[in-house]
């Protein structure tokens, strides 16, 4: 399953990508810190830097394949509940 940051940013519309529900959605996500919530989660992810989301053709965000355990919503809203966590133990 592949996960793009514009999956999680909050500044974006459900209609430029965003997947999960605003008050879930997070300002400014990397694709490493989407990488190391996944290692948490146990979910094996893979590292993809400088790969494009078809939405935002201009940007090179990368994006981080993982392996598909449940529904994809849930493991995105798992992802920005264990984001959400890391940062605030910085």
């Amino acid at each position: 399953m592949v996960l793009w940051p514009a999956y999680f940013d909050f500044d974006n519309s459900s209609r430029l990508g965003r997947r999960i529900p605003k008050k879930m959605a997070l300002r400014g996500v990397k694709s490493e810190e989407i990488f190391k919530a996944a290692n948490d989660l146990g979910l094996n992810p893979i590292l993809n830097p400088g790969t494009v989301y078809s939405k935002h053709p201009w940007l090179r965000t990368g994006a981080v394949l993982v392996d598909k355990v449940g529904p994809k919503t849930g493991i995105l809203k798992d992802l920005s509940l264990k984001i959400r966590v890391n940062r605030a133990s910085k």
